[in-house]
């Protein structure tokens, strides 16, 4: 069946019938099991996967302590996938035909485009979206081929290899902070956390102009970070306060929320992009009204693949230096450990698709 699969798709023809996925069978267990190819749609496109990131988001969705699991958005099989690269074999009525053949990779939002909160712009804070792979019931991209919106897709830069290109999915999370928070060169700028993300931000705000300081308690991702720039590294105890015009947490980490209010500049902005597993306590509210803080959530970018597309093109963003390696499907269990380990500069794990048993 494998065969007549590669043969349709290489013609350009979209193919049918079953194909290898790798999917989580319940909390704490990873199976390959057969699938069906989803059929052609308008507006669909199909490519033919050739790697997929894992990131924290997976890893809690595999442990089951997600929160989309516990609220009983997510159920189990869940084939993840939400970072992801492959190349174009086939397309659906009214999507453009000159992207056969091209690398592309996709942001993960799948809104309705007609309630209230769509039609304000802010697509990826649909209430009834899915998040692919993550939210609700549309499949990942952790298979052999998968069916994707064209709509939701940009096209990877030439140059560009494809297990780094599928960085732009967490950097368009990244240029989001920096754009909701209008960041201006030569502004102080605060990241916690050295995962991923975290690190993405501190290149980024390198890029911009900012002086950057990154705060964790990881030495290894500490020292990732003074290697990519950072004006300073430090433990969260020590850093200064009152002295950040933008603070990005990267963590979601309960315990930092008194930190946040604390080492903010009068006027400052606090982006929160990492999610709280709990309510967070601590944090001081009186210093909102005296010091004319700012307080904004960011889930995703929706509109800003291209860009990080760009910057990974130009070397503003370097994924060569966050990556840990690339791995075979056979290896995943451990990919996933690895994923929760402490002392890692190289926070991404990626995983090859090409290595799914026929």
């Amino acid at each position: 069946m494998t065969s007549v699969l590669e043969t349709a798709a290489a013609q350009g023809v979209w193919p049918t019938g079953t194909m290898p996925a790798l999917q989580m069978a319940e909390a704490g267990r990873l199976e390959v099991a057969d699938v069906e190819v989803l059929p052609p749609a308008p507006g669909q496109l199909l490519a033919k996967v050739s790697h997929v990131g894992i990131c924290g988001t997976d890893v809690h969705l595999l442990s089951g302590h997600s929160a989309y699991v516990v609220g009983g958005l997510t159920t189990y099989p869940i084939r993840f996938g939400h970072e992801w690269t492959g190349e174009v074999v086939a397309v659906g009525d009214d999507v453009d035909t000159s992207l056969v053949g091209r690398t592309v990779v996709g942001e993960p939002f799948l809104s309705c485009g007609q309630c209230r909160v769509c039609r304000s712009g802010r697509y990826n804070l649909c209430p009834t979206r899915f998040e692919i792979g993550v939210r609700g019931a549309v499949p990942g991209a952790a298979a052999r081929y998968y069916r994707v919106p064209a709509t939701n897709v940009a096209v990877v830069p030439d140059g560009v290899a494809p297990e780094h290109a599928l960085v732009a999915e967490p950097s368009v999370t990244v240029l989001n902070s920096y754009e909701t928070a209008r960041v201006q060169p030569g502004e102080r700028v605060a990241v916690l956390g050295t995962g991923t993300i975290g690190l993405i931000a501190v290149q980024v705000g390198i890029a911009t102009g900012c002086v950057v300081d990154v705060l964790g308690i990881d030495e290894a991702g500490l020292g990732a970070a003074r290697g990519f720039g950072a004006h300073a590294a430090l433990a969260p105890d020590d850093a200064p306060a009152d002295t950040y015009d933008v603070v990005l947490d990267c963590t979601g980490a309960a315990s930092l929320g008194p930190t946040l209010t604390r080492i903010a500049a009068i006027g400052g902005r606090i982006m929160e992009v990492g999610i709280p597993g709990r309510p967070v306590d601590g944090v001081d509210l009186a210093a909102f009204v005296t010091k004319g803080l700012t307080l904004q959530g960011v889930l995703g970018g929706v509109h800003l693949l291209p860009r990080a597309l760009q910057l990974i093109a130009s070397g503003a963003i370097r994924p060569d230096l966050l990556l840990d390696e690339v791995v075979p499907v056979s290896r995943a269990d451990e990919a996933f450990a690895r994923c929760n380990a402490p002392g890692r500069a190289h926070p991404k794990i990626v995983l090859d698709m090409g290595t799914l048993p026929s």
